[in-house]
């Protein structure tokens, strides 16, 4: 989701150009992990590349209303600085961050490449899982993705002229907007929780951004797939929208069969979690199945 955002916002650099002093930037860090709650079940949350440990904040006040104990994890904002931004890489941080406060057998809940993440930590420490919940997303690959054009370089650089934070913010909310089914939750002070931790750091956002584009596992997605022994839910936004997933993740899960179940949330894009909040949690909070039974597909899942 955010190597398209910043994309996006790169074109900006072949359309302004400015010679006044460079602007002041605010440098308030936003949190990686943040744990709530002191109930015996415990909810972890893993973020995608936006929005951070703030975009889970509706949902995480449902899950505590509930009497859950919810443990919210950025592995960006973790690996921020890092070399190795691989998901197998991240999921040992995130692995680290649950042994931090003693959690075990959680329900993991994570969105867009944050389901990368889950998948690496569902195979390589399956005593922290007790079954999953992929938002909008499914079996990644990698963190990687397409060459980002070095135009991309640029963009710390317009953030610093007058003005240009403004127009980079409006090309990042542009993008939040046309990745959701509907757009109400974006308020303005949502889309500050969005924008503002990425402009207050962009030089090492975009950093991290080529980091990520050359990353590379260290275990194919079918060897990491054939590891998971954990339920896992694809929660799809069916509602039309960038930063759609595509077939080919769904295709990826089927050698866990029956573990596997896939559900649409009408009218929703890749953000059910700040969409649909109340729709999302009864999916969440419902009994698991017995091992002898697990989870069947509801549908075909294809798109």
């Amino acid at each position: 989701m955010l190597r398209p955002i910043l994309m996006s916002i790169a074109l900006l650099g072949l359309t302004n150009a400015a010679s006044t002093a460079l602007s002041a930037q605010s440098r308030d860090k936003p949190p990686a992990v943040i744990m709530e709650g002191d109930g015996t079940n415990t909810f972890v949350l893993i973020t995608g590349m936006v929005g951070g440990v703030a975009g889970f904040a509706q949902l995480d006040s449902l899950l505590l209303a509930r009497g859950y104990r919810v443990l919210r994890i950025d592995p960006y904002e973790l690996s921020l600085d890092s070399m190795d931004v691989s998901f197998a890489a991240m999921a040992r941080r995130v692995d680290a961050a649950m042994a931090r406060y003693g959690v075990r057998k959680a329900r993991i809940v994570a969105h867009s490449h944050g389901a990368g993440v889950a998948l690496r930590l569902a195979a390589s420490y399956p005593d922290r899982v007790e079954a999953m919940y992929l938002l909008d997303s499914g079996a990644l690959p990698c963190n990687g993705g397409p060459t980002l054009s070095a135009s991309l370089r640029f963009v710390p650089l317009i953030t610093r002229f007058p003005g240009g934070r403004g127009l980079v913010r409006d090309r990042f909310v542009d993008g939040l907007k046309r990745s959701s089914g509907r757009s109400e939750w974006l308020t303005p002070e949502r889309q500050q929780t969005y924008t503002t931790p990425v402009l207050n750091d962009i030089d090492r956002v975009v950093a991290m951004a080529f980091r990520l584009a050359r990353s590379a596992e260290p275990e194919s997605l079918v060897v990491v797939v054939g590891r998971v022994h954990a339920p896992t839910m694809v929660i799809v936004g069916a509602a039309p929208h960038e930063a759609d997933m595509g077939r080919q993740e769904i295709e990826a899960l089927a050698p866990l069969g029956a573990l596997v179940h896939i559900t649409r949330l009408p009218a929703v894009g890749h953000f059910p979690h700040e969409e649909a909040p109340n729709d999302l949690l009864p999916l969440l909070i419902a009994p698991l199945p017995p091992p002898a039974v697990r989870l069947a597909h509801a549908d075909d899942g294809q798109r």
